[in-house]
């Protein structure tokens, strides 16, 4: 997945997008993971899951975020410039599909 991101990041400059990820590990593995991915994107720690609770990426009684992208998982929530959602998108696994919602916004 980190891949597709990389792959057409300047989409996301084109159209005014930020990409965060979120991590519920600490902050050396989530570390060591942007690196080893080279990932284009901030990623932001979220240890209790809070933020991936409000956004329905996480349940708080799964052991887990829901994204997992072990397990094909990739949800993804578009923010606008005004704080509201805009999209919600349950598996964004695939370039193409990153390239679909870009389009959409």
């Amino acid at each position: 997945m980190a891949l597709g991101y990389r792959e057409i990041s300047d989409s996301f400059v084109e159209k005014n997008l930020v990409v965060l990820g979120m991590n519920d590990k600490d902050a050396e593995s989530a570390r060591a993971w942007v690196e080893k991915e080279g990932l284009p994107f901030v990623v932001l720690l979220d240890v209790d899951r809070t933020v991936g609770t409000a956004y329905g990426m996480s349940d708080p009684s799964a052991e887990r975020y829901v994204a997992n992208a072990a397990e094909g998982r990739r949800p993804a929530v578009v923010i606008d410039e005004l704080g509201f959602i805009s999209a919600w998108e349950p598996d964004i696994n695939t370039a193409e599909k990153i390239r679909e919602l870009i389009q959409s916004l």
